[in-house]
């Protein structure tokens, strides 16, 4: 498997490539993992916005775009949100794939709100990492928005990492999209577990 190096580096090509604007910032689990959570993660995500998604109102333009910029190795496929109001993932999202197997799955998030956008062109630079860092209160952000199990540890992980600015911060999103109290439960001190004792037959 070619390090994350290599494949950072795929993604700077197709940033070059690339024929209209693309704003682009690293998100998911190895974001976090930069920051100082420990876990692992199988495939590098990124947050991406372009004009020409806004200015067609469709991903598939850009989704034509991007997948002409791919080195021959990689396939790519989108997979489109649901655009109903219940459902969690709204997202459309591209994996890249590469064929030979060599190169971890890469992941690019379409961004859909402004809030998104936000968080994409504030984000940060980290020494040894050549595309910019989504902050920690944004990637939390972006983390209260998922179901996983992963996402939701990845989240208490990150609130113990921050400044006293950076969790304020993260609070102020978490209301701003209609997660504060799925940020509040997160936080909260598990009851310990109440135990009767039974009695118990006796060999």
């Amino acid at each position: 498997m070619r390090s994350i190096e290599d494949t950072l580096k795929i993604i700077q090509d197709i940033i070059k490539r690339f024929p209209a604007d693309l704003d682009i910032a690293l998100i998911g689990g190895y974001a976090a993992v930069l920051y100082g959570v420990e876990r692992t993660t199988l495939d590098i995500d990124f947050c991406v916005y372009s004009s020409d998604i806004h200015s067609s109102g469709d991903s598939a333009n850009f989704y034509k775009l991007l997948s002409g910029c791919l080195p021959e190795r990689f396939d790519a496929r989108m997979i489109k949100g649901s655009s109903m109001q219940d459902d969690p993932f709204k997202y459309d999202v591209i994996f890249i794939d590469d064929k030979m197997g060599e190169f971890m799955r890469i992941d690019f998030l379409i961004a859909r709100y402004k809030w998104e956008l936000d968080a994409i062109r504030s984000a940060i630079t980290i020494e040894g990492i050549p595309i910019r860092v989504i902050t920690k209160p944004y990637l939390a952000a972006l983390k209260l928005r998922s179901t996983g199990y992963k996402d939701a540890g990845d989240v208490v992980s990150l609130m113990n990492l921050m400044t006293e600015d950076e969790k304020a911060k993260t609070f102020e999103l978490a209301k701003r999209i209609g997660r504060d109290k799925k940020l509040e439960n997160l936080l909260s001190p598990l009851e310990e577990e109440r135990h009767e004792d039974i009695r118990e037959e006796l060999l």
